[in-house]
């Protein structure tokens, strides 16, 4: 049984997935398993896996027909072997000892469920741009889980039997996925962060963060929302549904419940507003809701500032002169 599952998603990385692979490779905790799970490339991303993989037999190249992110990486949990679990992204690149030392830290702590690193932001070349920082110790790590996401994905290890426990990732978080999961941890077990900076973390025009920010950000709002509710009750929607229908259902059961929204509700709830297709009974009554129970500039302006950015993401053709 290896030490370490490593799973790796990739969909159209031909030009970085080999480096990223070989960072993997040349770990110095070589028992390690690599789970490539390729998500439906168009390009050559699975057949530069598949050649590494005839090199070294702890890499492992599985088909995912493009299912998703949250499939993906679902599926590299299912065929894991190891007791734990590491997350890279296909362009990004993990220095040698990063395994080790996460690893050693979950052999001194039996309670530590999941655990990150800061990391290097590097441009698509490969060169530095800015360091990237995370908070440290549990408190402060907790406090920040509540407001953001103050963990990088390409850079957690976590315990293959807890996450398999918790369900895995779930698609109604798509794009948030890792933030709605770190919450789920956060609720039954023990999490850090390490301040060495163990992976580069590669930023391009093509990768998810700039190409889907909206959808990200309202899937972290849902995430956030969901996190409170389960202190009290059942989430009001299908976290296996699709993303859209998983915030309109929720957003219906919230303008149902006709109880004002509160200063802290209130960038949630319009983050939430911005995803397309939330039928206008909905969007009014919660703009009421945010009236009655925060009365302050922002909220009261929150109506105006839906409805232009609702109407500058129309098609051109569609804005009136």
């Amino acid at each position: 049984m290896p030490t370490v599952s490593v799973i790796i998603p990739v969909r159209d990385g031909a030009r970085y997935i080999g480096e990223a692979l070989q960072s993997i490779l040349d770990q110095d905790l070589a028992d390690i398993e690599v789970i490539v799970v390729d998500d439906g490339s168009s390009d050559d991303s699975a057949a530069i896996a598949t050649s590494l993989a005839e090199g070294d037999g702890r890499v492992k190249v599985i088909a995912n027909r493009g299912k998703g992110i949250v499939d993906a990486l679902n599926m590299g949990i299912a065929l894991a072997q190891a007791p734990l679990v590491a997350r890279m992204d296909g362009d990004d690149l993990s220095l040698p000892e990063r395994f080790r030392l996460q690893a050693a830290r979950f052999d001194a702590d039996g309670d530590l469920q999941l655990l990150g690193t800061a990391g290097l932001q590097i441009d698509q070349d490969g060169k530095p741009l800015r360091p990237m920082d995370v908070p440290i110790g549990n408190e402060p790590l907790r406090s920040a889980l509540a407001r953001y996401n103050p963990m990088l994905h390409p850079t957690v290890m976590f315990r293959t039997e807890a996450v398999r426990r918790l369900g895995g990732y779930r698609r109604a978080f798509t794009y948030a996925e890792d933030y709605d999961l770190w919450l789920r941890f956060s609720e039954t077990g023990k999490l850090a962060n390490m301040d060495a900076r163990l992976v580069k973390l590669r930023s391009h025009p093509g990768q998810v963060s700039r190409v889907k920010e909206d959808q990200q950000k309202g899937a972290a709002a849902l995430a956030r929302q969901s996190a409170l509710l389960r202190r009290a009750r059942a989430e009001p929607f299908d976290a296996n549904d699709q993303p859209t229908e998983a915030i309109e259902n929720f957003l219906a059961w919230r303008a149902a419940t006709g109880v004002g929204i509160s200063s802290l509700e209130r960038r949630d709830i319009e983050l939430l507003l911005r995803t397309t297709g939330i039928p206008f009974a909905t969007t009014c009554k919660l703009l009421l809701l945010a009236a009655v129970g925060a009365p302050s500039f922002r909220t009261l302006a929150l109506g105006p500032r839906l409805a232009w950015r609702r109407m500058i993401a129309r098609p051109a053709k569609m804005r009136p002169n």
